[in-house]
């Protein structure tokens, strides 16, 4: 008798799991959106028909309404073989299928029922939906079919929908021409505004710059599950503290241009939680340099670094070979390659005032008693700063200035405010092997032609 009963019960649950999986399936959230567009479509095709003098005309427009009326709802996508993708976006954009709207309009204003924006232009024309999908470009979850987890924006899933300014990320991935494409002047603006800032002096791109802190050829891919959810949770993006949903890699690197990297990222420098004191993010708080826009521009070039996703050669276009300006003399390009090695990241622009540089011992800082507080140790620890360069390097000859470039600063070579506190985040690394004999020489003329001379002219 038990046996009977336990196979009642089985057969109950199965059939109650069946029916569960039929309404569900029957109250799929895309099935609204295509069934309205079908609708609306229909509606249209009506209206031009009541309109249309001719009556043979008329006739054909009603057999296309009564057709969209007829139509199934299913599940369409779009697979790119290329990437092997497999995009069902089409699903509830129906205005964007190619095959049933080839001419991706249509007169409805309202998501998801409107067409695809710029159809027309020729960023649109260069990128056919039938070989390149739609996340290739836009990112998001190309498989899924309800709106949250398609555009991406759900926990875990790591490459969200782009929007705005950021999907210029996708040109970068492609297009090693980038900086002159039409249609991706934020992403090339964001190169310029890295490269004005000296990021490339601790951040290399592939190899190419400084090696203080992590290559930013491949930032794009970084796994969300290295980066703490206590430093998201010290993120605020126009203000406003971050859901989880929107732990993404865009609103790290935004965040980190947006804020205080410090704050972000303040790690231990006093010791609570680690055997060893360890110094705040090194990284400067640009807020009073860069603007909000050139803040995106630089999220979307950093977006589009990626090794991971694997674009097929032939759709990749490669970039033109950088040219060097002519220079007037020795110190105007000296200046150059101060700015094109990354220099000011840590000396400021145009070396006029040195970064910070925690726990460092420099000037203004006040020396303090045996027992002061941690409160008193981190204010001064944080006046730490870098050399500014032009009280300095009047000190050295032309021989010694190019010799201290090629041998960099190691850690272990700087003097700490605090003896028992954290080794500062930031070093000088040996440019020996990356800047060549001849820039060497002109970058030292430049830095002591702008060394402060004392009150006799020398």
């Amino acid at each position: 008798m038990g046996y009977r009963k336990l196979f009642y019960a089985s057969n109950a649950l199965l059939l109650a799991g069946f029916a569960w999986a039929f309404l569900k399936d029957h109250n799929a959230e895309w099935k609204p959106y295509q069934s309205n567009f079908n609708r609306m479509t229909a509606g249209e095709l009506d209206k031009r028909a009541a309109a249309e003098p001719d009556p043979q005309k008329a006739a054909a427009l009603r057999v296309q309404a009564a057709d969209w009326r007829r139509r199934p709802l299913e599940i369409k996508q779009i697979i790119v073989g290329g990437l092997d993708r497999y995009d069902r976006c089409i699903t509830c954009h129906a205005g964007m299928d190619e095959y049933s709207n080839p001419t991706l309009k249509t007169p409805f204003a309202e998501n998801p029922y409107k067409g695809h924006p710029k159809i027309d232009e020729a960023l649109a024309k260069a990128h056919p939906f039938t070989k390149f999908g739609c996340t290739v470009c836009h990112q998001g979850q190309g498989l899924a079919t309800t709106a949250e987890a398609a555009h991406g924006w759900v926990k875990h899933w790591e490459r969200p929908m782009l929007k705005g300014t950021h999907i210029q990320a996708s040109c970068v991935k492609c297009h090693g021409d980038f900086e002159t494409l039409r249609g991706a002047e934020a992403a090339a603006l964001g190169k310029k505004v890295f490269e004005r800032q000296g990021c490339q002096g601790c951040h290399a791109i592939n190899g190419v710059g400084g090696a203080v802190s992590v290559d930013l050829g491949d930032i794009a891919d970084k796994p969300l599950e290295r980066i703490a959810g206590y430093n998201f949770k010290r993120v605020r993006i126009d203000g406003k503290e971050l859901p989880e949903e929107s732990w993404n890699i865009q609103n790290w690197i935004l965040g980190h241009l947006t804020n205080d990297p410090a704050e972000v990222t303040p790690n231990d420098p006093m010791a609570r939680y680690n055997a060893e004191p360890i110094a705040p993010s090194a990284m400067p708080d640009f807020r009073q340099e860069i603007s909000r826009r050139e803040a995106d521009a630089v999220t979307a070039y950093l977006s589009g670094l990626t090794k991971e996703e694997l674009i097929p050669s032939r759709w990749y276009v490669p970039g033109p070979r950088p040219r060097e300006p002519r220079f007037a003399d020795a110190a105007a390009h000296g200046r150059y390659v101060f700015r094109k090695y990354g220099c000011q990241g840590c000396h400021g622009l145009d070396a006029k005032v040195g970064r910070r540089r925690f726990n460092a011992l420099g000037p203004g800082q006040n020396k303090l008693a045996d027992g002061a507080t941690e409160e008193a140790l981190m204010a001064e620890m944080e006046k730490g700063l870098e050399p500014t360069l032009p009280d300095v390097v009047g000190t050295y000859t032309h021989e010694e200035l190019v010799k201290k470039i090629e041998n960099g600063v190691p850690l272990a070579a700087m003097d700490l405010f605090h003896p028992k506190g954290p080794v500062p985040a930031m070093y000088m690394p040996p440019w020996k092997d990356k800047i060549s004999k001849a820039e060497l020489d002109d970058l030292s003329t430049w830095l002591l032609s702008i060394a402060k001379k004392d009150d006799s002219g020398f």
